[in-house]
């Protein structure tokens, strides 16, 4: 399994000048996906209807229409548009947390940006919440919440989220700092115990004395990096690295 990187750049404007019509549509297709996001999080993803989105913001329903055919289209364009967030915050983190490993070794400096990469994950339910929440909802619920046209579109920017870790675990294979293996499976399975670790929070709801999501997460990445080869001074190395940085 490989995830393809494709160069897809979010939030940046374009070189090309828009036409106040295209301008206008912009900002009407913000404020939609803005106010859906308010009453996904007010009501759940459930409770979303274009019929709301429209007469919260004083519009007759087939205005949103001409925007979005379906909720299914508005939902896919919040979970694009969340993913992108995501994917920025993302890039601007790690390079400005494995800065702190410029002098380690190469091994050591492949392993840190990995453990940064669980460390930006991990936070983002704080750093990014609106972003992490819908993210978290569309790809960690096991239904299928968007149709399959919906989600073919949005498979180029997911595949460059996780393939900008893929690359990240490929460094650190190809440096020696973790063993050949299966990238894609590591990259999705490393992703699975970091998105699991934050789900646990809800317990500490209930009994506050268990462990963080935080800290069960890192936990989590440092066993799963053993097990693909890293060795404990390696990792003792890579995390002191890191904390250079703080």
């Amino acid at each position: 399994m490989r995830f393809t990187v494709v160069n897809v750049i979010h939030g940046l404007p374009s070189a090309t000048k828009k036409s106040p019509r295209a301008e206008r549509r912009e900002v009407m297709t913000d404020a939609l996906l803005d106010r859906s996001m308010e009453l996904i999080e007010e009501g759940g993803l459930d409770a979303l209807t274009l019929q709301k989105v429209a007469q919260s913001l004083g519009y007759v329903t087939t205005a949103v229409y001409r925007y979005f055919p379906s909720k299914d289209a508005l939902v896919a364009a919040l979970q694009r548009r969340s993913i992108g967030v995501v994917q920025a915050h993302f890039e601007r983190e790690l390079a400005r947390r494995i800065a702190a490993a410029d002098g380690a070794s190469p091994p050591t400096r492949a392993l840190a940006a990995l453990l940064a990469a669980a460390d930006i994950y991990l936070g983002l339910p704080q750093a990014e919440p609106r972003a992490w929440y819908l993210v978290a909802l569309l790809l960690g619920d096991p239904r299928p919440l968007l149709s399959e046209e919906e989600s073919r579109r949005t498979l180029p920017i997911l595949a460059e989220l996780l393939g900008s870790v893929e690359v990240l675990f490929r460094d650190a294979a190809r440096e020696g700092a973790l063993e050949e293996g299966p990238t894609g499976e590591r990259v999705l399975g490393f992703w699975a115990a970091l998105h699991g670790a934050l789900c646990l929070e809800k317990a500490r709801r209930i009994v506050p004395a268990l462990p963080t999501a935080a800290s069960i997460g890192r936990a989590s990445a440092r066993s799963l990096l053993s097990s693909w080869g890293a060795t404990p001074a390696r990792l003792g190395h890579a995390q002191r690295a890191l904390e250079k940085g703080k």
